[in-house]
């Protein structure tokens, strides 16, 4: 008896909607993420657009690898009829030792008497036929507003080199460092200055100084590649392209733009790897299960492998990730291309890579 008057005593000490306040909102997203509790999570999201798809994938890392140190601190809450904007503080452990902040104003929905968080506060900019979005932050709107006439030559650079097209729908998120940037993918990635995945939204830094042209096409090209090509393949769940394929094709497109330095020493990596230092491939084909010190590996030889395909057949390297996705057989992919298995084919390319 006691014990069920304390559970219905208990039962009813609790509110009947846990995020009836903005404040009651970020407190409840913290215990969601410390507790690697996805469905929790996703219970409290809101917002429409690439954001169903990426706070879903948020939260799906989250019940991956639990946030038992995050924090998630709303300040400066300005709340209207049915929502409200806020500066959201994000703060946790990625790693031992590695302590990581980030600071952003993002958007709240008020859904009856439930607040729910509805990803970043975004400014569109014109860009048409394409997407562009910055971070509604200080002065990042206006200086985001120079990327808009670089989309279409990125688009141009993949056309013109894998012949495809980057889709007109396509969506960028500009955002002002790399610590933010991957704060709104998830709590465990390491800084990165451009991100896509599959329905998300491309997003990226806004570089500065003397070399934004460049950098900006480098980082454009190479997510556009991501996203072209995997609309090419049709990829999604049950119809994945390994990693470094992935990675080899968007540095393959966008190496335009690197500097003379930057591309010596990739060549020099791949030369170096291929000779004795060759990771298998097989290792490097899914990201949540690559670690971080192999991540150079990923790009390097995921470069040369396109690097030797293209200069067997200029189309080679996309049949390969269609005949990935069509499969899911590293030996059956690697027949479409010509070879009568895929070591046969890691064996060659490494041959011609380390004679190069």
């Amino acid at each position: 008896m006691r014990i069920l008057v304390a559970l219905v005593t208990a039962l009813l000490a609790v509110p009947a909607h846990a995020q009836a306040t903005p404040q009651a909102l970020a407190e409840q997203l913290q215990a969601a993420a410390r507790a690697g509790d996805a469905a929790a999570y996703r219970a409290l999201l809101g917002g429409s657009g690439t954001f169903l798809t990426e706070s879903a994938n948020f939260a799906a890392d989250l019940g991956r690898v639990a946030q038992p140190s995050v924090t998630y601190t709303l300040s400066d809450v300005k709340a209207d009829v049915g929502q409200a904007t806020a500066r959201l503080t994000l703060s946790w452990q990625r790693v031992a030792g590695s302590p990581s902040r980030a600071s952003f104003p993002v958007r709240l929905e008020r859904q009856g008497e439930v607040w729910r968080y509805a990803g970043e506060d975004l400014r569109a900019l014109p860009a048409a036929p394409y997407t562009l979005y910055a971070l509604n932050d200080g002065t990042l709107p206006e200086r985001a507003a120079m990327l808009a006439p670089l989309l279409g030559r990125a688009a141009t650079r993949v056309r013109d080199v894998l012949g495809v097209e980057v889709p007109p729908a396509a969506t960028v998120k500009v955002y002002p460092d790399m610590a933010t940037l991957s704060a709104s993918v998830n709590l465990t990635l390491q800084p990165v200055g451009g991100w896509n995945e599959p329905g998300e939204a491309i997003k990226l830094i806004l570089s500065g100084g003397f070399g934004f042209e460049a950098d900006t096409l480098r980082l454009l090209s190479h997510e556009f590649t991501h996203l072209s090509m995997s609309a090419a393949v049709q990829e999604g769940p049950g119809r994945r392209v390994p990693w470094w394929l992935h990675e080899g094709l968007a540095d393959f497109v966008s190496r335009a733009y690197w500097t003379r330095q930057a591309a010596s020493a990739r060549q020099e990596r791949i030369r170096s790897y291929a000779a004795g230092d060759w990771v298998p491939l097989a290792e490097l084909a899914d990201f949540p299960s690559v670690p971080e010190n192999r991540w150079r590996y990923v790009y390097a030889q995921g470069l040369g492998m396109v690097e030797f395909l293209s200069a067997r057949s200029a189309g080679a390297p996309l049949a390969l990730a269609r005949a990935f996705a069509d499969t899911g057989d590293t030996d059956r992919a690697a027949r479409a291309v010509g070879f009568a298995s895929f070591s046969e084919l890691e064996t060659q390319a490494r041959t011609w890579l380390a004679a190069r």
